[in-house]
């Protein structure tokens, strides 16, 4: 029943967006894979396709996230093309265009199947990109990364390359690893007499503390689908642990498998017993984390990505923050974590110049970038020279997670794409909303047999 993305299924899905970082008109504000401008990032016309030229040098288009805490990222990537614009021997300037996460997933879709894809643009892994790949619209950047040794040097652990590779070939070069950590504020735990738990009883009984401390348990964003489906999925993998993951990956999974239901009940309970903060189901991540970072609620799920949206010294909280991994009644389900590659970057097939575009990438795993991500709480996966004196004290406490991993698993909106990928993240965000878990996985299950169909 595993029918990923089809190139054509936004083609009549065509939103209008503004383009460039600058853009407040890109929709959304998110962490990790969202609201809020890059004042200073170049604008361009149209993304991918036509050609475009300025004075004597070719235009390539370049595509990425901002919003939330991808700003920041934004903005270092501007920074790289500033530098690679200034001087690089292809004549050859970049143009980049950001998008807010949920938008830019309906927008680069919409662009592929009208053939008019940006030369280099920012994807996920898996399912998202296969069609992709499967569609001819994107070029084998590892003809030229595994030709060039010291690019392919950088990466010493090539099993990061597997979500990427297709037909034994590399379509996508990245460079970080991300997780889903729970951040919370000791302060509040500890007004309310309770600790960080090490079951999911135990984060029942945290929350009902919390709650009858007068302390909201927990904030939860869900006007982004996805804050909602990534703690469906940590439910799931709590639940069932690598056997079960590895079944909702595989061409047999049923989406209202019992299993699927359990965890969707348990997200229910969360929601019916008035744990997540007033207003959460319109809530944006940007608004989510304002709330967490003045106390406003305890726990707070996001990607390690997100980290920097809480790490600025005028945090009065800033000594209180630390992360945990939702944890499981069943141990050997601990470190079953939502988590993947990041920062990922491909190449068009239709690239005015595959050879400038995959020398840019090379700039990103290789140069100051590389520093940005580290400064940002991201964990590298280059063996790029970076420096650690900049980690502040609460990098350095949400790295610690990493080392509590036993499994990663990819967001399924990334492995499945825009099909059952973002339907499972609408149907945890209808559980939350009033819809019988049941009910809500059997729509699921019909959305995958109906999509196989097309």
């Amino acid at each position: 029943m595993k029918k990923q993305m089809s190139l054509g299924i936004c083609a009549l899905l065509a939103v209008s967006m503004l383009a460039g970082c600058g853009s407040s008109g890109s929709g959304g504000s998110g962490a990790g894979q969202n609201s809020g401008g890059n004042g200073g990032t170049a604008q361009s016309s149209g993304a991918g396709g036509e050609e475009k030229s300025q004075g004597e040098k070719t235009v390539m288009t370049m595509t990425t996230l901002n919003g939330g805490t991808n700003d920041v990222f934004a903005e270092g990537i501007q920074k790289e093309v500033d530098k690679f614009n200034a001087d690089n021997e292809f004549n050859v300037e970049i143009k980049l265009e950001c998008y807010s996460n949920d938008n830019y997933k309906t927008k680069l879709t919409t662009l592929m199947a009208s053939n008019a894809q940006p030369d280099i643009f920012y994807t996920w892994e898996a399912g998202f990109l296969k069609p992709f790949v499967e569609g001819g619209k994107v070029y084998p950047v590892g003809d030229i990364f595994n030709s060039d040794t010291e690019w392919s040097g950088a990466y010493p652990d090539k099993s990061v390359f597997g979500p990427l590779t297709f037909d034994e070939k590399i379509w996508a070069v990245p460079s970080v690893r991300q997780i889903v950590v729970v951040a919370y504020n000791d302060k509040l735990f500890r007004d309310a007499g309770v600790t960080a738990p090490t079951t999911y009883q135990e984060f029942l009984s945290v929350c009902e503390g919390l709650k009858n401390a007068g302390i909201q348990p927990f904030i939860l964003p869900c006007g982004e689908a996805w804050y909602a489906g990534q703690l469906l999925q940590q439910l799931c993998n709590g639940v069932g642990g690598k056997e079960f993951y590895e079944y909702t990956v595989s061409d047999k999974v049923e989406w209202n498998d019992p299993r699927f239901v359990e965890a969707g009940t348990m997200l229910k309970e969360l929601g019916d017993k008035g744990y997540f903060a007033d207003g959460y189901l319109g809530m944006s991540p940007s608004e989510g984390f304002e709330q967490f970072n003045n106390g406003g609620g305890a726990m707070l799920m996001c990607i390690t990505s997100g980290v920097n949206k809480m790490d600025f010294a005028e945090n009065e909280f800033y000594e209180d923050i630390k992360f945990f991994l939702l944890p499981s009644d069943n141990p050997e389900n601990n470190g079953v974590n939502v988590g993947s590659i990041g920062q990922t970057y491909a190449i068009s097939s239709q690239a005015k110049n595959p050879e400038a575009a995959a020398a840019f990438l090379k700039q990103l795993s290789m140069g100051d970038y590389q520093q940005i991500l580290t400064d940002n709480a991201q964990v590298s996966i280059t063996n790029t020279e970076v420096s650690l004196d900049n980690l502040s004290e609460m990098t350095i406490r949400s790295r610690e997670s990493f080392d509590q991993m036993t499994l990663y698993t990819p967001w399924l909106d990334r492995i499945y794409g825009a099909g059952e990928g973002m339907e499972f993240n609408n149907a945890a965000v209808a559980i939350l909303g009033g819809t019988d878990p049941k009910e809500a996985m059997d729509n699921l299950q019909q959305f995958a047999i109906d999509n196989a169909s097309h």
